[in-house]
């Protein structure tokens, strides 16, 4: 994979997965390459459609291809997990840019926990 840095815009999410028994969800992302370091959106509060419009920055190093997106809904004791999703960094490499709605499967794929927004360039170095 080649050396650059990666941006990237959580844009917003739809038909988010309600976590809570009360309300709607309070939506954050976590953006990460390699679990040690991540990036997390603020939290948007009681909706299943958040609008997040966070932009984020990874240098990317060898052998980085796949980025992470979890979604979570944010409790007053921890967190709920509405889903995850991940993109192969190829279909940026390729065109540049990556502007897409990036499914939360669940269930083996069977079902959704909705849709977030993303779009990403690559700045070669």
């Amino acid at each position: 994979m080649p050396a650059g840095t990666l941006e990237v815009v959580i844009v917003e999410g739809r038909n988010l997965k309600d976590r809570d028994i009360v309300g709607q969800n309070d939506a954050y992302v976590e953006i990460y390459l390699d679990k040690k370091y991540k990036q997390r959106t603020t939290t948007i509060s009681n909706t299943n459609n958040p609008t997040w419009n966070e932009r984020f920055t990874f240098n990317l190093q060898k052998g980085d291809d796949v980025i992470h997106f979890d979604v979570y809904d944010a409790d007053v004791v921890g967190k709920d997990s509405i889903g995850n999703g991940k993109v192969k960094l190829k279909h940026v490499f390729d065109d540049g840019r990556f502007n897409e709605w990036v499914k939360l499967p669940a269930n083996f794929g069977l079902s959704s926990h909705g849709e977030i927004h993303i779009i990403m360039n690559f700045i070669p170095a």
